[in-house]
């Protein structure tokens, strides 16, 4: 046949075969380093949520009418909402505005810790789309509002989040793929720090919706206490401190109360507080009488206090207790993650305003900032979020296969009762390999998740091809054939059921690797198995033979056969 005239050339090139795929691995791995890199491969949830940012200390009033305007534009864009087309009802059928929900502000209490907003000028806007056909995906309508809503609006901050549920569970919930958190104790100075990472990464092409999360600008009262004064009136931080909180807040943040009702069981919490028409302005403030624990009578807080105007931090947050500062960066589609984290890495580590150098500690990759006004005072920028969830996932996937090969090798060691033999077939995953990259580059797709899983998923697949040839050569070498002839006749008993598994593979998975079936993300996984299975078929074909043929050693003479190849 035409593979055996094919075989018999190429064992005869055996070296240079073998030197040729050894070529065809580098280049692989070459290309390999140069691609991009996500946790998740992308997917159109249908829905997106807009973080709107207004200047800091804006009125909620005014947040509220920006924001209704804003949701104005949304629905000149898309469409009238139409909650009623979840249950069969649309009522607009030309819109693809599903819902549009509207959170503004926040409740300076318990609620605080379920919210991202840090203050009333902060909103954040769901929007649930019909995903009708003939409208655009979701990636280029939020591109598309992303230009038109910062033209429209200039004074207000927009930031989208593209996630969806899946990848909101993966990255546990980040609002953006890139986090980057500082983390030290003095909030200005992090500030600082923050500006330069945040200006380096808008530099980087692909990267967007740039923003720090906290900001050091919103209106605050500063009150600075006479601790003299105070102690001769008989009054301590701690009484001004609970007073001022109950006065604008409530009591039950530092001494909590509970009344249960008997008649359903709930409880409710007790708490002393002013009603907030009586807190009008700061002489509204400076009268609060302070009740100490040893003062006769209660004291006006301007008596031992002053209040005065300034800017502040809106919210501080914690990581590990440390003070916390974080800057967030999203992806423009088109673009993959890891490659806009090199990029802005790069940068960082290049920028002499902060003479970040990479360090390894604990294990988790972190930029030590050895400028002079940081060296030496705790301030570190460390990766969260997805891109640390990417990585960790990358080399637990990477440590999975070897795992997995090393496996498949002592178990074919146990079965062949040799080394050699296994060693043979499991060069056919490198050979797998080589078509994984193949098809990866040529179909622009991104390592993954899902491209690792099929890889693992390779290996199990693409050594058959090679126990079945080798297996049977092995037969016919027992039986006193030549290793040569041997390996030839084997190629081609066995070149139909190879390329019938190989071909049936292919096919099977063909529309889920174009996007016919199964979801976006598993597009990746079918099209890793593809090309290794695809690749492994035609090089185990040619190349497992020349290497049988270079690394088998003929049986002992005067050894006994059986008929069915089993030496005595």
């Amino acid at each position: 046949s035409a593979y055996v005239r094919l075989l018999t050339t190429v064992l005869r090139l055996r070296v240079p075969v073998v030197f040729a795929s050894l070529l065809m691995l580098a280049a692989a791995g070459w290309t390999l380093k140069g691609m991009g890199t996500e946790l998740f491969p992308p997917i159109d949830p249908g829905q997106f949520t807009i973080y709107v940012r207004m200047p800091s200390g804006t009125r909620i009033e005014l947040t509220e009418e920006t924001v209704a305007r804003i949701e104005q534009s949304l629905i000149a864009e898309i469409g009238e909402p139409d909650p009623g087309f979840a249950l069969g009802q649309e009522q607009h059928p030309d819109s693809n505005l599903q819902i549009l929900i509207s959170n503004i502000g926040v409740l300076m209490d318990w609620p605080a810790a379920y919210t991202p907003n840090t203050g009333p000028m902060d909103a954040f806007m769901l929007v649930q789309l019909k995903g009708h056909e003939g409208h655009a995906p979701t990636f280029e309508l939020v591109q598309q509002l992303r230009e038109q809503l910062t033209t429209e609006y200039p004074e207000v901050e927009f930031a989208f989040d593209t996630g969806g549920m899946m990848t909101a569970a993966l990255n546990l919930g980040e609002p953006s793929p890139i986090h980057f958190q500082i983390t030290g104790s003095n909030l200005h100075t992090a500030q600082d720090i923050a500006r330069v990472v945040a200006r380096e990464a808008r530099q980087v092409e692909g990267a967007v919706d740039v923003r720090v999360a906290q900001r050091m600008d919103y209106p605050i009262l500063k009150v600075e206490m006479d601790r003299a004064l105070a102690a001769q009136q008989g009054v301590t931080v701690d009484d001004v401190m609970k007073n001022l909180v109950s006065a604008t807040n409530s009591s039950i943040n530092f001494d909590p109360a509970f009344w249960i009702d008997e008649r359903n069981g709930n409880h409710y919490f007790m708490g002393v507080q002013y009603r907030e028409e009586d807190i009008t302005s700061l002489d509204s403030l400076r009268d609060i009488p302070i009740t100490g624990s040893t003062s006769k009578r209660p004291v006006s807080l301007r008596n031992v206090a002053e209040i005065t105007q300034a800017t502040g931090p809106a919210v501080i947050n914690h990581y590990n207790i440390t003070r916390a500062t974080d800057i967030y960066v999203n992806v423009l589609p088109g673009h993959d993650t890891g490659s806009i984290v090199a990029a802005i890495e790069a940068r960082l580590e290049a920028s002499p305003e902060l003479g970040a150098s990479l360090r390894d500690i604990s294990g988790d990759r972190v930029f030590e900032l050895t400028a002079p006004e940081f060296a030496g005072k705790g301030y570190l920028l460390e990766m969260q979020g997805e891109v640390r969830s990417m990585r960790d996932s990358f080399a637990q996937f990477t440590s999975g296969l070897l795992i997995a090969a090393l496996l498949v090798y002592l178990v074919m060691v146990a079965q062949f009762k040799s080394f050699v033999d296994p060693f043979v077939i499991m060069l056919s995953v490198p050979l797998g390999f080589v078509g994984v990259v193949a098809i990866l580059w040529a179909t622009d797709t991104n390592l993954s998740i899902m491209t690792f899983m099929g890889i693992i998923m390779m290996v199990g697949i693409v050594v058959e091809y090679s126990i079945v040839l080798i297996h049977f050569a092995n037969q016919r070498v027992e039986q006193g054939a030549a290793i040569l002839d041997a390996i030839i006749e084997a190629g081609d008993v066995r070149l139909r059921p190879i390329l019938m598994t190989s071909l049936t593979t292919v096919l099977a998975l063909l529309p889920m690797a174009v996007g016919w079936g199964g979801g976006d993300a598993n597009v990746p996984l079918a099209r890793t198995i593809i090309g290794g299975v695809a690749g492994a078929s035609v090089l185990t074909l040619l190349v497992v033979p020349c290497l049988y043929v270079m690394f088998k050693r003929a049986p002992a003479q005067g050894a006994a056969q059986d008929p069915h190849g089993s030496s005595a």
